[in-house]
Parts: C-alpha cells; sequence; structure tokens
C-alpha cells in the first residue's frame, strides 16, 4: 500500500470501534502519518486504538464541559446584568417613594441612637435629621392611650417587631407626637439595631385629647365631670375589697348660690364656681378627685376613705374653703355649702346607689340649717325609701285618677253669706284613704310632679265651676294656689287659658293665690306671669300675707285684688295686742290700696266678732266651714244663688 492511503486505512482501521474521533486527535493522526510514513499503523494493537479512543472521548469531554461553563457564564452574565437593573430600578422606586412619603425611614443602634434618618419630603417644623446621633427614650415620655410603655419595653427586650407605638417626643419645642413602627437589625443572627418608619402625628393626637378632655371634663372649671367620676368611682369600688370606709364621697352643694346668679349676673355665677371649685381641688389630698355634676353640685371621691374622724376633718375643711370670701368684681361674695357623706360599702353596694345617698344626706345637712355635714344613715335610707314609694304612688295616682279637690268656703264678714272658694287638694289612696297635702307634697316637689299636679288642679276647679253653673247657681270665684315651680313653667299661662277653655267659663270666676315669699324669688318673672293671667280675667291673691317680706311696692306692681292674713296673726285676736295693732294696720293697708282683706284661720266666735269690728271684709276658717266635697259646697251655695248673681 502506498503512502499517501496509509492515513486514510490507518484512520478507517482506527475508528472501527464505530466511535469518530475528536477533531483535533484526528489532525494529530493525520499529521503523525505524513511525519512518519514508515510508521504501520495498521499493525498498531487493539489497545491503543482503544486509547485512541479514549482519548477522543477526553477530547470531546472537554469540550462539552468547557462549552457548559461558558454557556453558564453567558447565562450567569445575564442574569447578573438583569438582577443589577432590577435593584437599581428598585432603589430607583424606593428612593422616590422615600422622597416623596410624609413618613421618616430611620435606622437606630441597641442604645436607641439615631444613625440614619431620611430628609423629610415637604418643608416643614420637626425634622428628625436634628436628632441623628442622638437617644430617643419613647418610654420616658408619658404614653398615649393604647400605646403601652410596659409592651414597648417587653418587646425591645425581646427584639420583636412593634407596630404603631405612639408618644410623645422628648425635647420638642411644641407638644410633639410621632407614631412608629420598627423591626430588629441582624448581622449574622446577631440583633444590631432597629429600623423603621415614623410619622408625625400631633395634630390627630392632640385633636383625640381635646375630644377625650371634653367629653370627660367640666368646660367651665377643668374638673372631671358627671361620666368621668362615675367611671372613677365605679372602678374604685370594682377594685375595693369591701373593708368599710375603703371608698368615701361627699356631696357638695353650695347654699345661696341662686341668689348670685339672679343678682350679680350668669358671668359672676360662673366666676364664683370657678373660684370654688379650685379651693376644692387644693383642700384636698392628691389621691381624692374633685369632679363637678352640674350647675352648683360638686363631688369629693376619697382616694382613701377615712374614719368618721378623717371625713368629718376633710368635710369642715371644704365648709371652710367655701364659705371664704370671693371678691367678684366691686362685690365681696359669700356663700356656704351643705355637705352629705357615703361610705362604701355600708352606704351603697354600687356607683349609683352610693351617689344617690349622698346627695339625700346632702339635703339632710340642708334641712339642719344648711352650711354644715351629715352623713347617710339607715332612717335616712328609710326615709328615702318611703319617699320613693310616695313618689311612684304619686304617679300613678295621676293615671289613675286619685286626686281629688275639696273647697273651703270664704264667708262676708257682715252677712255671712259664701261669697268664693279655695280649692284644696287631696289624695284619695287606696290603702291608706283621704291625704292631705303635707303627706305629698314635698315628694311631688322634689320628683317634678308638682307642676303636671298644679295643672291639674287648675283644670279640675274650672271643671267644677261649670258643673256649679250647669246645676242653676251662681259661680262663685274659686281661688287656687300656684307654687313657684308652677311659676317656672313656660306653659303655665297657656295651661290657665285651656282650663278656662275648656270649662268654658269667664277668667273672673278664677283667682291665683300667691305667697310673698314665691313673689320675691323671681320678682320680675312672677310680675310679667301674673299680668299675662290679669289679661285672662284672672284675679290675684297674696296669701299668708305678713309672714314674708310684706313689700308695698310689689304689692302695688302686681295689683292684686285680695290680701290673704295668714292665720299666725289671727290667732291671738282680740287679746294679743301685737296681733290687734297689725290686723288694723293691713286692714288699713289694704283698703287704701282698694284690696279686700280676708282674716284666714277664724276658729271662734270672739275673733269672728273683731274682725266684723274692725272692718275686714271676708274670713276664712273652720268655725264657718271646713274644706268640703263639691256636694256639700253645692248645698251651701244653693239657697244664696241671688246673692251670688249680684256679687258677679
Amino acid at each position: 500500500m502506498s503512502a499517501e492511503h496509509r492515513p486514510s486505512a490507518s484512520f478507517a482501521a482506527v475508528t472501527e470501534t464505530g466511535e469518530a474521533l475528536h477533531p483535533l486527535l484526528e489532525r494529530q493522526v493525520r499529521r503523525l502519518s505524513r511525519e512518519l510514513p514508515a510508521l504501520d499503523l495498521e499493525a498498531m494493537p487493539d489497545t491503543m486504538q482503544a486509547l485512541l479512543a479514549r482519548v477522543s472521548r477526553a477530547y470531546a469531554d472537554f469540550d462539552r464541559e468547557r462549552y457548559l461553563l461558558e454557556r453558564s457564564q453567558e447565562i450567569s452574565s445575564h442574569e447578573m446584568f438583569q438582577l443589577h437593573e432590577q435593584l437599581r430600578s428598585s432603589e430607583a422606586r424606593l428612593a422616590s417613594l422615600v422622597s416623596l412619603s410624609s413618613d421618616w425611614v430611620w435606622e437606630c443602634d441597641l442604645r436607641g441612637r439615631l444613625t440614619f434618618v431620611t430628609a423629610p419630603s415637604e418643608q416643614r417644623e420637626l425634622d428628625l435629621r436634628a436628632y441623628l446621633g442622638r437617644r430617643i427614650n419613647p418610654v420616658r415620655v408619658p404614653a398615649v392611650e393604647g400605646s403601652d410603655p410596659a409592651e414597648l419595653r417587653a418587646r425591645l427586650r425581646r427584639h420583636d417587631p412593634f407596630r404603631n407605638f405612639v408618644f410623645g417626643l422628648p425635647g420638642a419645642p411644641h407638644p410633639t407626637y410621632l407614631r412608629v413602627s420598627g423591626e430588629p437589625i441582624r448581622t449574622n443572627g446577631t440583633v444590631v439595631g432597629y429600623r423603621g418608619v415614623a410619622s408625625d402625628v400631633t395634630r390627630a393626637v392632640l385633636d383625640s385629647l381635646e375630644v377625650n378632655r371634653l367629653a370627660a371634663y367640666d368646660e367651665l372649671t377643668g374638673l372631671p365631670n358627671r361620666a368621668r367620676f362615675q367611671d372613677e368611682l365605679a372602678s374604685r369600688i370594682a377594685r375595693a375589697d369591701g373593708a368599710a370606709g375603703e371608698v368615701a364621697l361627699m356631696f357638695v352643694d353650695l347654699d345661696r348660690f341662686k341668689a348670685v346668679n339672679d343678682t350679680l349676673g350668669h358671668a359672676a355665677g360662673d366666676k364664683l364656681l370657678k373660684v370654688i371649685a379650685g379651693r376644692l381641688r387644693h383642700a384636698v389630698r392628691e389621691s381624692d378627685l374633685v369632679a363637678r355634676l352640674g350647675g352648683d353640685e360638686f363631688v369629693v371621691l376619697l382616694g382613701r376613705g377615712g374614719d368618721d374622724a378623717t371625713l368629718q376633718m376633710i368635710a369642715d375643711r371644704l365648709l371652710e374653703q367655701i364659705a371664704r370670701t370671693v371678691p367678684i368684681g366691686e362685690h365681696r361674695v359669700h356663700v356656704s355649702g351643705s355637705i352629705g357623706i357615703a361610705r362604701y360599702p355600708d352606704d351603697g353596694a354600687d356607683a349609683d346607689t352610693l351617689l344617690r345617698n349622698a346627695d339625700t344626706a346632702m339635703y339632710l345637712s340642708k334641712d339642719a340649717g344648711k352650711a354644715t355635714w351629715r352623713h347617710f344613715t339607715a332612717e335616712l335610707a328609710a326615709r328615702q325609701r318611703a319617699e320613693y314609694a310616695v313618689e311612684e304612688e304619686l304617679r300613678r295616682a295621676l293615671e289613675r285618677d286619685e286626686l281629688r279637690l275639696v273647697y273651703q268656703p270664704l264667708f262676708d264678714t257682715q252677712r255671712l253669706t259664701c261669697t268664693g272658694v279655695e280649692a284644696l287638694i287631696r289624695w284619695q289612696h287606696p290603702r291608706r284613704g283621704l291625704l292631705t297635702p303635707n303627706h305629698f307634697l314635698d315628694v311631688a316637689e322634689e320628683s317634678g310632679l308638682l307642676v303636671p299636679i298644679g295643672r291639674w288642679v287648675v283644670q279640675r276647679a274650672c271643671r267644677q265651676l261649670a258643673e256649679w253653673r250647669d246645676a242653676g247657681l251662681a259661680i262663685p270665684s274659686c281661688s287656687v294656689n300656684l307654687s313657684l315651680k308652677q311659676f317656672a313653667s313656660p306653659t303655665l299661662v297657656d295651661d290657665v287659658r285651656e282650663a278656662l277653655e275648656g270649662a268654658g267659663i269667664p277668667g273672673t270666676m278664677l283667682e291665683v293665690e300667691i305667697t310673698e315669699s314665691q313673689m320675691m324669688a323671681d320678682p320680675d318673672r312672677v310680675q310679667a306671669i301674673l299680668l299675662q293671667l290679669r289679661g285672662l280675667g284672672v284675679r290675684v291673691a297674696i296669701d299668708d300675707f305678713g309672714t314674708g317680706y310684706s313689700s308695698l311696692a310689689y304689692l302695688k306692681r302686681l295689683s292684686a285684688r285680695t290680701l290673704k292674713v295668714d292665720r299666725s296673726f289671727v290667732r291671738g285676736l282680740p287679746q294679743d295686742k301685737e296681733d290687734v295693732a297689725i290686723m288694723r294696720a293691713v286692714l288699713a293697708l289694704g283698703h287704701s290700696v282698694g284690696m279686700q282683706v280676708v282674716a284666714e284661720g277664724v276658729e271662734t266666735e270672739e275673733q269672728l266678732a273683731f274682725l266684723k269690728d274692725l272692718g275686714c271684709d271676708r274670713v276664712q276658717g273652720y268655725l264657718l266651714g271646713r274644706p268640703q266635697a263639691p256636694e256639700a259646697i253645692q248645698a251651701l251655695l244653693a239657697p244664696a244663688a241671688p246673692a251670688f248673681a249680684a256679687a258677679s
């Protein structure tokens, strides 16, 4: 075989294994066959051919690995480029969001020193960058409700994240509040600090604090209000272990406060309340709570209770502070206080009962002469329960038509003929029988029932006059007593008008009686209302004359038609020289201004004869007629119908 054919034959022999030689190895074999023409490759043993095949596979494996490596590097390079672009984009977005955010992004070390904080997105007064390198310790600042410093401290000790903790920024020139969230920074598993976000919530917190203040504190005095006090009282009772006197309260009411309002005006009254509030607050211990319930009513909740001696000492101190002169403008105002004391659990097992019993004890101190204090007692509790029972029954009495009117006649002194009647209320109690007003009118006044009862009296009296008229009798004049509560009612004049129109009788048949004390309590208002009633034709009588102010000026202004002399000045006639002198003077006064004079409480023939000789116009009393049912009065009026017709 020629030399030029040997390489191909040798190559063919080498590849008899069926595997193609790697191109690089093939080139080496071809070069070897040209350089060594005497080399007989055909005689090469199988082992050599196998070796060439293994070398060929090694070349091929190396090429594949290099390819894979290059491909992997290419892919990795592309992925790294994409990741780099994504990171750069993310950093750009984060930087943009941080620059646009109103919040701060911050970092601090484990000691709480700020190590990083972003710049604010807008020009504003607070910039946390001023605190870089400084330690901000929120747990040393009073916490806002809902953000518990103890909880934050526990989270920081455990290296836990925290969310939405609100606290006041220490060292700020103005009240400043931040809402902060953070989580730990870890390096190789070790916490090295915290990072998070912070936002300025000053306006929201201040608004919330103001809303809470308005809801829990009295706007005028700055003291806790009724709602705040009741919550605190209930809380202290819940924490008490039941020891006697552990929780005690004092109900404080100012005496003569209304007189200050009426004479000096409401602005002066407000100033007085603020001064008294400050004195009460400074007169008690730090653990005690002073609150204003409303009007001139205050309450002191004693933080540590105390025995009788301690409570009395505190009550005396409060009364002393209240009694001090209060300068208001050019005036020097003097008021006093009445205090009721109640203790848990002896005087009440819950907040409402305890407060109510202290209030009751306060009224007991007023009954004792004011400017003093009284403890709540079991006897007082019994009386209170009895009054409450009367109140409930009295409310039902109005609904069940259990109230009645009886009428006491008035007589002409000279002819002893009946010239009028006075309507007097009675209560036909289903168990206790017929009750006089002294059994229920005080309860009616305290419970607010006096106005509806007074309205019923006027309506029923007018209907009775109409019934007598329909029976063919001359209608006598009928007087009804009006209370100060009724004069305070804005519907009084309308109530009287509706009663007259409903009964179809003229206003001249109705006479309203008012005492001097009622008249002087609010003279301008009373005068205005009486003038409106006179516009309806209603007559006016001054009752119990001589026991009050006996103001001649107001007698003239009110244009009263009748003057009723109190029974206390009739009782001693004709023996008591002072009563005789007073009676003569009242008769002269009444007649000089054109008024009829009525003597009340005439019970003896001597009194009647003396009054007749003095020229008293009319008399009223048990001697001539007790309060009677309408039927008895009708019998009394029947024979005197012509006289009534002439009188009317």
